[in-house]
């Protein structure tokens, strides 16, 4: 039986609380990547604490609704990215967020995903902790400091095109963008904007542009994106 297989029958004969009693600092399998070196039990359990310190008002209940969704992701991926201190290429392997999801936080990824779903708990891109992790990563506290923070779909629209979050000054302008636009039914729009955008970026030359330069880029995109769909 898997550790995956394990958790999810603890989980339905239990409940949550139970996956509590299940998280380790250790586990015969794992491995360093190859920039990296393997942590040690204390310090896995160090980060343990953090984590769970900065998430511990979510850990308080059995489940949360929908509306809080974002805010939970907006914590977990703030707590993650500050405890763990791992560069970009560390954060890559998917080895890396299984040991994690699976042995040491398997209480808080099921807090959000409570199908235990395959693609949540392996390292996978959509990873329970490591889509939150890559979030902050590269948009910081941007949603969640928005008195209107990015919907899933916006943020799974935006963080599954590679071409514009390789580069974080584009995805940071999308990301304010989308968050500025006021019009009706904004994913779409985002969906829209961030067309044109994968095609723009790979006609022209943005990692030439500063900041002021991709700001004004994307604001060019937007106005066209609006313009075509009042013009539909």
């Amino acid at each position: 039986m898997s550790l995956l297989d394990e958790l999810r029958d603890t989980y339905a004969q239990e409940g949550p609380a139970a996956l509590r009693r299940m998280v380790g600092f250790d586990h015969e399998r794992k491995a360093p990547v190859a920039t990296g070196r393997i942590a040690r039990p204390d310090e896995i359990q160090a980060l343990r604490t953090s984590v769970e310190a900065d998430m511990a008002r979510w850990l308080a209940v059995e489940k949360i609704s929908d509306s809080e969704k974002s805010a939970f992701d907006a914590d977990l991926g703030r707590a993650l990215h500050l405890a763990l201190r791992i560069v970009p290429a560390d954060a890559a392997h998917e080895g890396t967020w299984s040991f994690l999801t699976l042995v040491v936080f398997p209480d808080i990824a099921a807090l959000r995903f409570p199908d235990l779903h395959e693609d949540r708990f392996i390292g996978s891109p959509r990873n329970a902790l490591r889509r939150t992790w890559q979030r902050f990563d590269v948009l910081g506290d941007l949603s969640a400091d928005s008195a209107r923070s990015l919907g899933e779909d916006e943020l799974v629209g935006l963080f599954e095109r590679s071409a514009l979050v390789r580069n974080r000054p584009l995805a940071v302008a999308l990301a304010r963008r989308v968050l500025s636009y006021d019009g009706p039914n904004r994913s779409q729009w985002a969906r829209n904007l961030y067309k044109v955008a994968t095609f723009q970026s790979g006609v022209r030359l943005l990692d030439a542009l500063d900041a002021t330069g991709i700001e004004a880029f994307v604001d060019g995109l937007g106005r066209s994106v609006t313009k075509d769909r009042m013009e539909v």
